[in-house]
């Protein structure tokens, strides 16, 4: 079990860096974000709310590859419903141990649901893409 968990621990931290990888460095792309969303303010809450479906697809596959035994059975609809949720409860600024307690609530699913080890895992690279 400590080996499992250390591969999810080993695999999260990997695909972490890859994403960090993937970002876009452009410092002027930045500026147009902002002036538009300052321009739309109505639009600002929402998007803080629902993280992008580009980030939500990275969680999905990597959710489905870490974690297979938890995947089984649920659509990519509602594995990034656990990634939206989880963002959503980052953003409200809750405490880590009640995201991860959260997460193993999110992940049941009939006689399984992800341990604890496993829920941080999953905090922890949804807390990244958030």
């Amino acid at each position: 079990m400590r080996r499992t968990s250390a591969a999810i621990a080993v695999s999260t931290t990997l695909f972490a860096l890859l994403v960090a990888g993937c970002g876009s460095d452009d410092k002027d792309s930045a500026a147009p974000a902002a002036t538009s969303s300052a321009a739309s303010p109505a639009a600002q809450p929402n998007s803080a709310a629902v993280p992008d479906s580009a980030k939500a697809g990275m969680f999905v596959v990597s959710y489905r590859s870490a974690f297979p035994k938890l995947a089984d059975g649920r659509s990519d609809a509602q594995v990034a419903e656990i990634f939206t949720a989880t963002c959503k409860d980052v953003k409200d600024g809750k405490a880590e141990d009640a995201v991860v307690h959260n997460i193993v609530d999110r992940t049941k699913s009939g006689q399984t649901a992800a341990t604890k080890e496993e829920a941080q895992a999953i905090y922890t690279t949804a807390k990244y893409l958030c």
